[in-house]
């Protein structure tokens, strides 16, 4: 097993270039506060829901001077394909095509067949999501059993504000922990 990182860690620094061509580099994000999401690949139904959720959160994130950066392990044309085609909402935030897992790796971001079984009590709640917003299943291109995780990174140290190795992005609480750690601005 990898070396988890910890709250209060340094965050691994990384440059990357979003699926548009933005170039992005977590150093550099000072004074804001940047929220990284690892999910599956882009034609996974729960994630293209994540990435819902995400959307939908983002201006209160952005009002709580929050950047969300986050990494699928898909090409770049799938990730256009399967996400920004089919969301009615665009994502507004810098997606990054890591099919490698580079960056992944860095932050300890692995598969788990046990901790995917522990999620199966969310199934039906999941399956109604996904079928409102038709995020059907489509092109498989990465690990099935990757597990999601997130990270809050401070603006100002680069520290890890918050780490979590089986993110929920469809639960209140996930968001609640994020906000609380922000100072949450209405």
């Amino acid at each position: 097993m990898k070396h988890l990182l910890k709250v209060g860690q340094a965050a691994p620094d990384f440059t990357v270039q979003d699926v548009m061509g933005k170039k992005f580099t977590l150093s550099k994000q000072r004074p804001k506060s940047t929220l990284i999401v690892f999910l599956r690949y882009s034609g996974c139904p729960w994630c293209n829901l994540a990435l819902h959720r995400l959307t939908m959160e983002y201006p209160l994130l952005k009002k709580n001077n929050c950047e969300v950066i986050a990494f699928i392990q898909s090409t770049p044309e799938n990730v256009k394909e399967n996400i920004y085609k089919r969301h009615a909402r665009k994502p507004p935030f810098s997606i990054i095509a890591d099919q490698q897992k580079v960056t992944y790796k860095k932050y300890g971001v692995e598969n788990s067949v046990i901790a995917a079984a522990r999620s199966i009590t969310k199934i039906p709640y999941w399956l109604q999501a996904v079928r409102e917003h038709g995020y059907n299943q489509t092109t498989i291109d990465g690990d099935l059993f990757l597990v999601p995780a997130m990270f809050l990174v401070s603006g100002h140290s680069s520290k890890i504000l918050l780490a979590s190795y089986s993110s929920s992005f469809y639960d209140h609480e996930t968001f609640s922990a994020v906000y609380s750690k922000l100072g949450f601005v209405d």
